[in-house]
């Protein structure tokens, strides 16, 4: 992600010295995530994209632009107070997010069907219409899936 220097512009590698242990205990926190796996080189390059631009705000008064904004953490009141308003307004964004996983489900069954369908009649020795294909005439749900869907929803009506 980052820009590519020429060896005359910048050493591939730079040392310094590292004196403040609270420091080098979060350098060594952070090293126990997975996703560092004991590169302390990572560390210190994130280290340096999160604080870099800070610190050229506090020299210089500019903003800088980063591809990951960084959010200084800031305090929370114990207690959050929420209007009935918000309340109703997320129960919205919710349901319509439901409404959309229900739609791509539903268009995702329908794709699969229509490939079970082609290729059942293909191996029948019957070749798939295109034009069926094409229109989402093959889109019904094979018999056997259609039972499964119903013992599963009678499954979680129960656990309910």
């Amino acid at each position: 992600m980052g820009r590519k220097l020429k060896q005359s512009e910048h050493n591939a590698s730079i040392y310094f010295r590292l004196r403040d242990e609270e420091n080098w205990q979060m350098i060594d926190r952070l090293m126990t995530l997975p996703h560092y796996a004991n590169n302390r080189a990572s560390v210190l390059n994130n280290a340096l994209s999160y604080g870099l631009p800070k610190l050229i705000e506090d020299e210089f008064g500019e903003k800088t632009l980063n591809a990951e904004p960084y959010e200084q953490p800031t305090e929370k009141s114990a207690v959050q107070i929420s209007t009935e308003n918000d309340h109703d307004e997320h129960i919205a964004e919710v349901v319509r997010l439901l409404q959309e996983i229900i739609m791509n489900t539903t268009i995702s069954k329908s794709l699969v069907c229509s490939l079970f369908n082609a290729k059942s009649a293909e191996l029948k020795g019957k070749p798939p219409s295109a034009i069926k294909f094409d229109s989402g005439a093959m889109r019904d749900t094979p018999t056997y899936m259609t039972k499964y869907e119903i013992d599963r929803l009678n499954e979680m009506d129960e656990e309910d």
